[in-house]
């Protein structure tokens, strides 16, 4: 091959390589898991994020929509717009919820899992589970983020998985699950973060 060749040939790899996304290694949490927990706990009790949602029925039904959703510990707020207009939400703050109580519990233990206290602990092959009242929250042993989670629930249970982890505080090195997958009832809500911000009120 030509030195012109192999000098372009180098540099298409080079630029290909570069432009690569990179994926971090969610680092191990050095302590017990009730420690993480404690910890998450005491620093995050709020959050603020944005998020698209696509939800299947059973039917086949489709529908999609962006949302901003609020958490703290007096309630919930989850805004869904399409096209930049409001067209529904649920929300314990201003008591507009009415009948969707079931669907708030869902998605504030789904997107806050580490909100859970009174809990026993089980060891599994490379992940931790965590059981208390009607929810069982499975970690991985290592890095303490979740993998998935049940809610049981009266007519039936609530399935969650969590997947695309990124860090969203350096100092803790809390790492969050940007997409969450949730089954229920024959139905399935695809959760896809965009943004979040964990505080503490």
């Amino acid at each position: 091959m030509k030195p012109s060749k192999l000098f372009l040939l180098s540099l298409l790899l080079l630029m290909a390589y570069s432009c690569a996304p990179v994926t971090r290694r969610i680092p191990e949490y050095h302590g017990s898991v009730r420690s993480f927990i404690k910890e998450a706990s005491t620093r995050f009790d709020s959050m603020n994020s944005e998020l698209s949602i696509h939800y299947i029925k059973k039917t086949g039904r489709k529908m999609s929509a962006d949302a901003v959703a609020v958490i703290s510990p007096e309630g919930i707020s989850v805004r869904f717009y399409q096209m930049g207009m409001l067209v529904g939400d649920l929300d314990t703050l201003e008591g507009r919820s009415t009948g969707y109580e079931v669907y708030e519990e869902v998605l504030k233990k789904a997107l806050m899992w580490w909100r859970i206290s009174g809990y026993e602990t089980a060891e599994l092959p490379g992940q931790i589970m965590l059981s208390a009242g009607n929810r069982r929250l499975v970690l991985a042993a290592r890095t303490y983020v979740p993998l998935r989670q049940t809610i049981a629930l009266p007519d039936s249970d609530a399935i969650i998985t969590y997947s695309d982890y990124r860090n969203v505080d350096g100092s803790f090195s809390f790492w969050y699950p940007f997409k969450i997958s949730v089954a229920y009832r024959g139905n399935s809500l695809e959760i896809e973060m965009s943004k979040v911000s964990l505080t503490h009120s």
